[in-house]
């Protein structure tokens, strides 16, 4: 054909004739499922869940708005929707996630998602004026980058995130660090997401409460062979890493401050365990320690006292600014094992402070045990 219009007019009418229009397309009944919020927060401070599984047996929630408690049942009705109604809870942000029929599964009518290396959560706020201070405000900003680096150690390449204090880009001076490492079963995204550190240290700033410092949250968990909960950096790959690589990176990257004044590590829960581990074993690194829901196990201590006395015998970890211990005052999980290493500490005369927070072991405690201890840092 030599008029390309006519052609083109031709193949145009071809291609829509393969599509049939909307009136051929059969009605879909709408579902209660459409419409159905799965988390309904009430003004008493109770939180109703909801999940439409019209074929299952049996559906549960769990999260840390349990407060230890095990995972709930719901109730089915007819119409097929699952629902449960907590008693009260103190407001916060909390964690939950459904299991169907023994199925862990994400609430996908939500866009909060705490993202895990094993399962995946979502969660839910609760405002209120005690929550004020991890709020999301009209306040200026920090910024938080996800970054690649290569690990040398572990041959692979890791991800961290790391958080820049409002104004960054002005700030003309080397910067103290924080190494922010967290529990077993999170990772580098879960501080900065259902943790919402991020949020806290931006009210920080707003209130005129912190020095300016570079936060870094690294990946814990390696596919290493090693006991991130052992004695001592030489069992765990990860320290190996954040000796090896994270530092380094960090201080080739950023404009970090390398003194050992201007360098503070926490963590919580396993991170915690590598935060005593790095700087008991490196003291001569750090300042500024903050260990959060955690504690040596039995056989640990007995390896420590029985192969590295020497270690609790250094003068040099008397010599951190801060030594400061946190545990949630409902964290039944670590309470025997913390106070086992606190006695451990009494015993060589390792000093420090020590602290119960609101909170079980979980990011309730952990924002909580921060919010207090971030202005303590670099002063």
């Amino acid at each position: 054909m030599k008029d390309p219009k006519k052609l083109i007019s031709i193949l145009i009418v071809m291609c829509l004739g393969w599509f049939p229009s909307a009136a051929q397309f059969p009605a879909r009944n709408p579902s209660i499922n459409d419409t159905l919020q799965s988390v309904r927060v009430s003004a008493d401070h109770r939180v109703t869940f909801s999940f439409f599984a019209p074929k299952a047996t049996e559906v549960t929630v769990g999260g840390d708005f349990t407060l230890g408690a095990p995972a709930a049942k719901l109730i089915k009705s007819e119409n097929g929707v699952w629902s449960y109604t907590t008693n009260t809870i103190p407001p916060d942000s909390y964690t939950y996630n459904f299991s169907i029929d023994g199925i862990n599964t994400l609430d996908g009518k939500s866009p909060n998602m705490r993202e895990n290396p094993n399962s995946l959560f979502n969660f839910f706020d609760m405002p209120s004026p005690e929550t004020d201070f991890m709020a999301l405000k009209n306040v200026p900003h920090g910024r938080v980058e996800s970054v690649i680096y290569h690990s040398n150690t572990l041959n692979a390449e890791r991800r961290m995130h790391v958080y820049l204090p409002p104004n960054f880009e002005n700030i003309k001076e080397k910067l103290p660090v924080l190494y922010l490492l967290h529990g077993g079963g999170d990772n580098d995204i879960s501080w900065t997401s259902a943790g919402k550190i991020n949020l806290v240290l931006d009210n920080l700033y707003a209130d005129g409460k912190l020095k300016n410092m570079i936060v870094v949250m690294p990946s814990g968990h390696t596919n290493a062979k090693g006991n991130s909960m052992g004695a001592g950096p030489a069992n765990d790959p990860f320290c190996q890493d954040f000796l090896n690589d994270i530092v380094p990176f960090v201080e080739k990257i950023y404009p970090v401050s390398k003194k050992r004044e201007d360098r503070a590590i926490s963590g919580f829960s396993m991170g915690g365990i590598q935060t005593l581990n790095l700087a008991l074993w490196h003291p001569e690194m750090f300042g500024y320690v903050f260990p959060m829901g955690t504690g040596f196990f039995p056989q640990v201590i007995k390896e420590i006292e029985e192969n590295q006395p020497q270690v609790l015998k250094n003068p040099a970890i008397n010599q951190f600014k801060v030594l400061f211990i946190g545990r949630g005052v409902d964290d039944n999980l670590t309470k025997a094992n913390n106070k086992a290493m606190l006695d451990l500490f009494d015993k060589y005369g390792i000093k420090y402070k020590f602290k119960e927070v609101t909170g079980a072991h979980s990011f309730v405690f952990g924002r909580r045990f921060l919010y207090q201890t971030f202005p303590m840092m670099f002063q």
